[in-house]
């Protein structure tokens, strides 16, 4: 008895966020068919990714983290400078408000207590500095806190106020409150006016006399209250670039690329069918 024919077969697979179908074709028959469903990866409520979930808990958790590290940074550098006697943070607590020493730091010399209130308050509320130059349209948040940001600048220049510190110490606007409550930020600052504020307040504390005011300090702490990491370039890059799963030697490809792009286009121009008086053909 001679060996059967040998078949061709066709693999289907229909892919979704919720199932995987599966039809096994023969030359004239249907093999197998195959279904499998599942949870989306998707929150219930607002029907979310999973993954934006954890990522923007992660997020939070690096910013925080850095923050934290920065103001310790900071505390370390007032120590060395005389300023404070330990890193505890409690030895910054003073019965004056940041704000208003902020705003008396362009008049007085402050001493060394409330200068150092007033550095650390500095670095630790310095503003919000936009990521990308389209934000206010791809980011609903960040459009808004771009909005509230050029309000509080065009205030600033109207009323001509100095700095920041003395805008929201002493505009009524701010009487209130100094910071954003209920969702809004129309009470954003640009991380561009705190550090002019840090610059016109060294240069007042220097004039009125104040020795720990230096050029040098000035620099440290312009470096801590500027302070983020660099753009991904270079090699830091590749690092976080896997590698083809059969070209084990070459990175995947972003899929921006040019030569994705080049290669999608062709898989849709090779894919594609013209329908028309029951004929279905491909293109000629």
């Amino acid at each position: 008895m001679g060996k059967p024919p040998a078949q061709d077969y066709i693999l289907g697979l229909d892919i979704g966020v919720a199932s995987v179908g599966a039809a096994l074709l023969g030359n004239a028959h249907i093999v197998a068919l195959h279904v499998r469903t599942f949870d989306k990866a998707e929150t219930a409520k607002e029907g979310e990714s999973l993954n934006t979930i954890r990522r923007t808990a992660r997020l939070t958790r690096r910013r925080i983290r850095r923050r934290a590290f920065r103001l310790l940074r900071l505390r370390r550098l007032l120590k060395r400078e005389g300023l404070l006697t330990s890193h505890d943070p409690a030895e910054l607590d003073s019965t004056i408000s940041s704000w208003q020493l902020r705003a008396e730091g362009l008049d007085r010399k402050l001493d060394d207590h409330e200068w150092a209130a007033v550095l650390y308050h500095l670095v630790k509320h310095r503003g919000f500095q936009s990521n990308r130059k389209s934000e206010a349209k791809s980011d609903e948040k960040a459009g808004e806190m771009l909005s509230g940001v050029t309000a509080n600048q065009q205030r600033m220049q109207q009323a001509s106020w100095r700095t920041v510190g003395e805008m929201a110490e002493r505009d009524p606007t701010f009487r209130q409150a100094k910071r954003n409550k209920g969702g809004e930020y129309t009470h954003t600052f640009s991380r561009a006016d705190m550090e002019q504020e840090l610059h016109e307040l060294f240069k007042q504390q220097r004039a009125f006399g104040k020795s720990r005011a230096s050029a040098a300090f000035e620099q440290a702490v312009h470096t801590l209250l500027m302070a983020r990491k660099p753009a991904l370039a270079g090699d830091r890059l590749l690092n976080m670039v896997g590698h083809c799963t059969f070209e084990t030697s070459e990175f995947r490809a972003p899929k921006a690329s040019y030569t994705t792009e080049r290669f999608l286009w062709f898989t849709r121009l090779n894919n594609l069918r013209v329908s028309g008086r029951g004929e279905i053909r491909a293109l000629n």
